[in-house]
């Protein structure tokens, strides 16, 4: 009997440190979406700045904002979930 409970126990503390790791990847995958986004809008930006289209800049700079927003919010959660520099990691596997 103890033996069948200690087995239960086991199983169950591996599904759950599973679980965890597939939403760590979820979330740095996010992280890197939306590091390459933020890369994206600045070049975009740089252009239409170069162009003299000042309506265009202003919404990329909107957009580069909210990026950076979930970034943080991403960064935050996967701390939590214990990552260590989760950003740092994300700009060495997007580079």
């Amino acid at each position: 009997m103890k033996k069948l409970l200690f087995v239960l126990l086991c199983s169950t503390l591996t599904f759950g440190a599973m679980a965890q790791d597939s939403a760590r990847k979820a979330g740095m995958k996010d992280m890197r979406k939306d590091l390459r986004d933020v890369k994206k809008d600045k070049k975009e930006r740089a252009q239409d700045l170069k162009a003299g289209n000042t309506n265009a800049a202003a919404t990329e700079t909107k957009d580069i904002k909210a990026d950076k927003k979930d970034i943080s919010k991403d960064a935050k959660n996967l701390k939590k979930e214990g990552v260590k520099h989760p950003i740092k990691k994300a700009t060495k596997q997007i580079s």
